[in-house]
């Protein structure tokens, strides 16, 4: 199946549902058909998520790619995301997420996923607006900092995990000044919640379900996401081949037997009995295509430190045809004991140095290059926008290009026709990873 490209539209996309959702007090959350519906509100989570995508839009890097005046616009709707999240964080540093259209803060207990992604928001504010725009997202950092260590869910601790290298990372390269104290607090905070997350996939992958829980849920790609974007400054080998294992099981768990990718539907998720086929959301697209970006940049970090060969172990084992079929890469699990026969841990395995064949000679496995295993990697992120144009188990259109808005998910009969501000989001963010940059 191949997506209609004839629908795609040169540059960047439209930005006109978004500016549609958008009000004078935040993004509000849905929409019926592509109008919102003010009695729903508005809640932190999705104006966090799209603060995120106007600060990548409005990065140097992709602004070139906009139309006239367009700049403009996404800097003024950037002040609103902004004022939103200023607005929701309680004086303890916590966000509310749930707000009515009354400007009235709805009953709720705290949710951890809104605030690691409030935190990542924030961060990537930092790091990307212009002078006048960022002061604002560092004051809600530094008044979120002491919350880092009380986040217990662990996608809220995958966000908090990548604002924390996203920050180190900027600093590093003279794009923010951590004040005193920051440095060490964040990386402490940094080694800590990778270790966490290591943790939940040693304690969830057995046997042939490589995964970090026993049910494949929402937002599955942040997981891995997060440890690969932490290897670009820990260097942990380990939170490499973590990442690039569970990124590989996600994206055979989302192949069909055609090579588009459908996303877990949320009816039922996916265990290693039943996985659910409809209710397709475009959020879980995004997610994967932001997984196999950082995968991708993350090698390119490994290649840098002299690694620069990606052993498959899967890609040849009679036991794994099912990877085969779906392209899926590298998996270290399978290689674990071959690799302890041959002198060597499950992580020296995954990854080689020049001079290092010799110690490969006792795996099973297929050897990759590592320049095409990352040109692999983006050629896979490309593929998840196809999704949005058709490439889908409907072949149907997810998007239209004329506003940017896309529907709320995919279902037996069709699609969703309503188009809120997630799935909106979950497009432009996709487009802004596969942007030619």
């Amino acid at each position: 199946m191949s997506a209609n490209a004839a629908y795609r539209r040169p540059g960047a996309p439209s930005f006109r549902h978004l500016r549609r959702l958008t009000d004078d007090t935040g993004l509000l959350e849905h929409a019926l058909g592509r109008i919102p519906r003010r009695k729903e509100g508005y809640t932190t989570d999705d104006n966090a998520r799209a603060l995120w995508a106007v600060s990548e839009w409005l990065a140097p890097e992709r602004a070139e790619r906009l139309a006239p005046g367009e700049r403009e616009q996404l800097a003024s709707l950037a002040d609103v995301y902004l004022a939103f999240l200023l607005w929701s964080q309680r004086e303890d540093g916590w966000f509310h997420n749930n707000v009515a259209y009354t400007r009235i803060p709805e009953p709720e207990s705290a949710s951890h996923d809104c605030q690691g992604r409030s935190l990542y928001g924030c961060a990537v504010a930092w790091v990307r607006l212009e002078a006048g725009q960022r002061e604002t997202a560092f004051v809600m950092l530094q008044q979120a900092m002491g919350t880092i260590g009380r986040i217990g869910s662990l996608r809220g601790r995958a966000f908090a995990l990548a604002a924390c290298a996203e920050l180190l990372d900027a600093a590093r390269l003279g794009m923010i000044v951590l004040p005193d104290g920051w440095r060490e607090e964040l990386r402490d905070h940094l080694f800590r919640l990778e270790e966490l997350l290591l943790d939940a996939y040693r304690e969830g992958s057995r046997g042939d379900w490589h995964w970090f829980e026993p049910i494949m849920t929402y937002g599955n790609g942040v997981l891995p996401w997060a440890l690969l974007r932490a290897y670009r400054v820990t260097r942990r080998t380990e939170a490499l081949e973590v990442g690039l294992d569970s990124l590989s099981f996600l994206q055979q768990a989302m192949t069909t037997e055609g090579g588009w990718f459908r996303p877990i539907g949320n009816e039922q998720w996916r265990t290693r009995e039943v996985a659910s086929r409809w209710d397709q959301q475009p959020l879980e697209i995004f997610k994967l295509a932001l997984a196999f970006e950082e995968a991708a940049t993350a090698l390119e970090a490994a290649r840098k430190d002299g690694v620069f060969l990606v052993v498959s172990p899967d890609l040849a084992n009679g036991g794994s045809g099912r990877r085969r079929e779906t392209g899926a890469l590298a998996a270290a699990r399978p290689a674990i004991g071959s690799a302890a026969s041959a002198g060597k841990t499950a992580s020296e395995a995954v990854l080689a140095a020049p001079g290092d064949m010799g110690g490969l000679a006792g795996l099973e496995g297929t050897v990759a290059e590592i320049g095409e295993f990352i040109a692999t990697l983006r050629q896979l992120r490309n593929r998840c926008l196809d999704w949005f144009f058709g490439g889908n188990d409907l072949r149907v259109q997810m998007v239209d290009p004329r506003d940017g808005s896309c529907c709320d998910g995919l279902q037996k009969n069709g699609p969703n026709m309503n188009c809120g501000a997630e799935a909106a989001l979950s497009y432009l963010m996709t487009e802004a990873l596969c942007a030619p940059r």
